[in-house]
């Protein structure tokens, strides 16, 4: 009988992968050219509230009628714990600044002064790199939740560095750990508040908390949605996984996250719509059903791996309906709703426009170019993400819904779907890099179901995709 690793071995890895974390964070800063950079993705527009609160303190004003996409949960950490560690808020671009953007080639003209006339100006070169420092924590600390879910969910000794290992790995995590960016803060938020659901649904037989591990749900779902509606496929997918296993009894569950939801009423009535004025163009309510078409065909480069154990593995033999039946709603979205990938233009404000970017836009572009040919890439990828999204809900089905492991899965599977149903409701901008806000606990996903060389496969795939992103963001 093989021996398991002992609580102390665990601790060690623990404390591996934390370490890892870190090598990793200060890698990229120290490695590549970011902290010489100017603002880059959407750190121009992102960092002008944390810089106003910085630089004129704490008012209505300042903390509530920004102008940004994200909340105040966003916000408000960021411009806390940078107002600690900036020594001259009064700061201002010199003619030294660097450029910015993608490869560094839009002037420091540019970057370093308000998108819009008028408005606040982003944070200057110090106050930003200081900024960055934040994200690079928040990114360092995601790993402590993760481990304790995978400890939680059965995973012991090498495999806990493997876990960090995949998250620091997820498409856009290590990036977004550099800069100025909602996914860094969200990611965490998204692990506390599995943490919770799992833990509320009991860790052994007979020990779940009924009443305590609701409120802590309702407590974490309320700052999420209070950063980005995103949340709303967590609580989702939290409440079916809940109420299949429970029945009536996961009313409290039900009951937290409707007072959450109440809770962000008032910042929606305050900004009238889902983001404030500025951007709501960009980001409202509305009817598209080919924003799933698009997420389904992004989904393939996380989920396309377990379509393809599915066909190869003989012990996944019974999820093979569930993949051909996931392939095929998927070009069926794909034919009745499709996407049809095209260089975007310059940003416009006052236009209402569909605007589909990221990897999975990028590869059918040039593999078939903007026309027809882009179309079907686009509409293959969502058949393959597809496979992969209905493959994972079957295994997760597979497991006993009493178990942590069953539960996570299960949860993260659902999140993911009702996170490409959600954006069915909106109209506006849909990016690949959305799916990282659901998809918090895959990694350990891949590790408790993954054969091995499907998760070295999975693993070296996304390790060339991650060194092209910071060949192309940090560089």
């Amino acid at each position: 009988m093989m021996r398991q690793p002992s609580s102390s071995g665990d601790r060690l890895w623990m404390l591996a992968s934390l370490l890892f974390m870190l090598v990793v964070a200060f890698g990229l800063r120290w490695g590549t050219e970011i902290s010489a950079r100017g603002p880059v993705f959407d750190e121009r527009w992102i960092t002008r509230p944390m810089a106003e609160l910085i630089r004129h303190g704490w008012t209505v004003d300042t903390a509530i009628d920004f102008q940004e996409t994200k909340g105040p949960a966003l916000i408000w950490p960021y411009a806390a714990l940078g107002a600690l560690m900036v020594d001259d808020p009064g700061e201002l671009p010199t003619q030294a600044a660097p450029p910015g953007g993608r490869g560094g080639v839009t002037p420091a003209s540019e970057v370093w002064y308000s998108p819009l006339p008028g408005g606040p100006d982003p944070a200057p070169p110090r106050m930003l790199n200081i900024l960055r420092l934040v994200s690079m924590l928040w990114f360092a600390l995601s790993v402590l939740p993760l481990l304790v879910l995978a400890r939680w969910c059965g995973v012991r000794g090498p495999p806990l560095l493997m876990v960090a290992i995949f998250f620091a790995l997820l498409p856009h995590e290590a990036i977004f750990g550099q800069l100025v960016m909602g996914e860094a803060s969200f990611v965490l938020m998204s692990l506390l508040l599995v943490m919770t659901v799992v833990w509320g649904c009991g860790l052994i037989d007979q020990s779940s908390h009924r009443v305590v591990g609701p409120i802590l749900f309702g407590l974490v779902l309320t700052v999420m949605l209070h950063s980005r509606p995103h949340a709303v496929a967590w609580a989702a997918g939290a409440c079916l996984v809940v109420f299949c296993r429970d029945s009536w009894r996961s009313w409290p569950w039900w009951l937290a996250a409707i007072l959450a939801g109440v809770l962000r009423v008032p910042l929606w009535m305050r900004w009238g719509g889902l983001v404030s004025s500025d951007f709501q163009n960009l980001h409202g309510m509305g009817l598209r059903l080919a924003s799933l078409t698009y997420l389904l065909a992004a989904m393939t480069l996380m989920l396309g791996i377990f379509l393809l154990a599915a066909w190869t593995h003989p012990k996944w033999s019974s999820l093979r309906k569930w993949s051909v039946w996931g392939f095929g709603v998927g070009v069926f979205i794909a034919i009745i709703a499709p996407v049809i990938p095209m260089l975007p233009g310059e940003l416009d404000l006052a236009s209402t426009e569909s605007r589909y970017q990221g990897f999975a836009a990028t590869v059918s572009r040039a593999i078939g170019g903007e026309g027809l040919g882009g179309a079907v890439i686009i509409a293959l990828l969502a058949g393959l993400g597809g496979g992969g999204l209905a493959t994972l809900l079957g295994a997760a089905h597979q497991l006993p819904s009493h178990t942590p492991k069953g539960v996570l899965m299960r949860v993260q599977a659902w999140t993911l779907l009702f996170g490409g149903c959600f954006y069915i409701l909106t109209r506006g901008f849909v990016f690949d890099r959305y799916l990282l806000a659901w998809a918090a606990v895959l990694p350990i996903v891949w590790i408790l179901l993954l054969p091995r060389w499907a998760a070295a496969l999975q693993a070296g795939v996304l390790s060339v995709v991650a060194v092209i992103m910071v060949r192309t963001w940090l560089m």
